[in-house]
């Protein structure tokens, strides 16, 4: 399943540098993001960047563990094949969580941000209970519109100098 949500920035899009913005994040910037967003650590092992970070969506806790598997300035693919996902808070599940985000130019000084999300379950009975939970459905595009727009509004802040 994946979701994803548009945000137009007052920008050009040759002046933003996703790959800058996430691996200069700071655990206080992220938890600005969104009010489900708990805490966040970043790191680079072997070259390779690493995003740890833990949030609230609906009744589920997630710990997602995200490793940056493509980047550019436009354009960053991050998954976590190993989140773990705490149903009401309780019981636990692994899942497979993709977040990308792209920047798309519009004209000289406008782009669009197009930020993804989702969530692969390792089977069709977790997938069934997770969208009546509301994980697969509402929450998702509930928070995903959240920190999307908070996303687009600081880049736009950070790189429109």
């Amino acid at each position: 399943m994946r979701m994803t949500k548009k945000f137009k920035l007052q920008i050009a899009a040759k002046n933003v540098d996703l790959y800058k913005w996430v691996t200069e994040m700071t655990p206080a910037e992220y938890e600005s993001f969104s009010k489900g967003h708990k805490a966040m650590g970043s790191y680079f092992e072997d070259g390779e960047f690493y995003m740890v970070n833990v949030e609230n969506m609906g009744n589920e806790m997630i710990v997602q563990h995200y490793q940056l598997k493509d980047h550019t300035e436009d354009h960053l693919r991050f998954y976590s094949d190993r989140t773990k996902a705490y149903i009401y808070r309780w019981i636990p599940a692994i899942v497979g969580v993709p977040w990308e985000m792209k920047v798309t130019p519009i004209d000289n000084t406008s782009c669009e941000l197009s930020c993804t999300i989702g969530a692969d379950f390792p089977s069709r009975l977790l997938a069934i209970a997770a969208w009546i939970n509301g994980f697969g459905g509402f929450f998702m595009r509930k928070h995903l519109a959240d920190e999307g727009e908070k996303f687009a509004k600081d880049i736009e802040n950070k790189f429109n100098k």
